[in-house]
């Protein structure tokens, strides 16, 4: 009787175990901030600069008085997602930059694309370039990703420079759209 005890007792643990490690935390950052869960963060190496980043989709769902509402979907940095754009609205790129010293910096994007032309053709386009430049202590910038009827793959990748050098990367972020 007593070994069923111990048996039902560790299954129950077991449970609550597996139970409240599929309950997604939020993030706290240092100041008490909650952040989304997938977020990530980069110190920059020599510098007292700190980047939070997310990539987010919005999947548009309907509220029960008939209004379409976005729903944040945030996403995994790591994986290559599919989106049907019947579903899925748009894709964003959140980063957040914390700099105490107010030291100079600037964001730049290179983009991978492969567009649709038409049923079977299709073109691969790069592009890039500078997309910010600041020295304000805390800045958040909002990036719309490429996303829409032509769009059918994305490698999407931004550098983060001080003093025309690359002090960290947000790599690769890939993904592919379906109609």
């Amino acid at each position: 009787m007593k070994k069923f005890k111990h048996v039902t007792l560790l299954i129950v643990m077991a449970m609550a175990l597996v139970g409240c490690a599929t309950i997604e935390s939020p993030y706290v950052d240092p100041t008490g901030r909650m952040l989304p869960n997938p977020s990530y963060t980069l110190n920059v190496i020599g510098e007292p600069i700190r980047i939070v980043f997310y990539y987010t989709a919005y999947e548009v769902v309907e509220d029960v008085d008939g209004s379409q509402v976005p729903k944040p979907i945030y996403l995994d940095f790591l994986k290559h997602h599919e989106f049907n754009t019947k579903k899925v609205k748009a894709v964003q790129l959140i980063i957040e930059v914390n700099n105490p010293m107010e030291k100079e910096y600037g964001l730049y994007q290179e983009v991978d694309l492969t567009i649709a032309r038409g049923q079977v053709n299709t073109t691969k386009m790069q592009t890039g370039g500078e997309i910010n430049r600041s020295k304000m202590k805390y800045r958040q910038f909002v990036y719309d990703l490429p996303f829409g009827e032509q769009v059918r793959d994305v490698d999407h990748r931004v550098s983060f420079y001080v003093k025309d050098m690359e002090v960290a990367r947000i790599g690769h972020f890939r993904y592919h759209l379906y109609h």
